[in-house]
């Protein structure tokens, strides 16, 4: 048996703080019996808690060492008290009953350990409700951005509309309506185009178009007496705008075809897809 090694367990200062089960006050005092080098260690220890509490403004029982001994030297007994309590009776012990009072050390171990986990359990949660109001504040701003950048962008487009619409009233400008109506390709398609005979400025509006694959564009033709001729490419998205197209001169009618990405030089008639007669 290492003695030095029993004694600097831990195990004798529990026994005097009565923490130890009743198997392990057994073991303690069968070894105190048997060593002399722990019976003294465990005088030390007392000699120490009697100190810290005559410090602490408590003053011991003097019976309270003398107990100790007394039940070091009685080996039928089952288990130690250190301080004793006599004026004290614990509320709810039977009548006879040895009355114990809580030790100091054990004392000041509770309180601290109380204060250390209210202490934790409040950082937590004010841990918890600062991450969830980050969060939040943080998801305001990514909307708040995206409204802005919409903003913005409806702004420009108004904008857009206004020079648009300033430029189609200032003009002498006629409608020409085209439709998908009897054609294979789109029979709900609807687009406007507004023609000026005088400035050969056109402008189109889209009010249905279906979307493409990103291999195809929409084109916009203006056919006279020499021909189809490209005067371009439609957007389908731009709804409510007015798409400005190149100079259209002597057109009798207009018309929209499907063709490759880019557009072509010549309409692909099996893609027609909205036709409009000048009238």
């Amino acid at each position: 048996m290492d003695i030095k090694t029993y004694i600097s367990s831990g195990k004798l200062e529990l026994f005097v703080l009565g923490e130890l089960n009743e198997t392990e006050q057994q073991e303690v005092l069968a070894m105190a019996k048997q060593y002399p080098e722990i019976r003294k260690e465990l005088d030390s220890i007392e000699e120490a808690m009697l100190a810290f509490d005559q410090i602490s403004g408590k003053s011991p029982s003097t019976g309270v060492k003398k107990k100790i001994f007394d039940s070091l030297d009685e080996a039928g007994e089952k288990q130690i008290h250190p301080v004793v309590a006599p004026d004290r009776p614990v509320a709810g012990t039977k009548k006879g009953a040895k009355e114990v009072a809580m030790n100091p050390w054990k004392q000041y171990t509770v309180a601290a350990s109380m204060v250390a986990f209210f202490a934790l359990g409040a950082a937590i949660y004010f841990a918890n409700r600062y991450y969830d109001a980050e969060e939040r504040f943080t998801v305001a701003l990514q909307e708040n951005a995206v409204l802005a950048e919409d903003a913005q962008s409806n702004q420009v487009k108004l904008e857009q509309l206004d020079t648009s619409m300033e430029q189609l009233l200032s003009g002498n400008f006629q409608r020409v309506p085209m439709k998908g109506e009897g054609l294979p390709m789109q029979e709900d398609a609807l687009v406007d185009v507004f023609w000026d005979q005088n400035s050969k400025e056109v402008l189109l509006s889209v009010n249905q178009l279906s979307q493409l694959d990103e291999n195809s564009d929409y084109q916009l033709w203006a056919i006279g007496e020499e021909g189809p001729i490209g005067i371009g490419l439609v957007n389908p998205q731009e709804r409510l705008s007015l798409q400005k197209m190149a100079l259209a001169q002597g057109a009798q009618a207009f018309a929209i075809t499907i063709e490759p990405k880019g557009g072509s030089e010549s309409p692909n008639l099996d893609k027609l897809v909205v036709l409009g007669e000048v009238s």
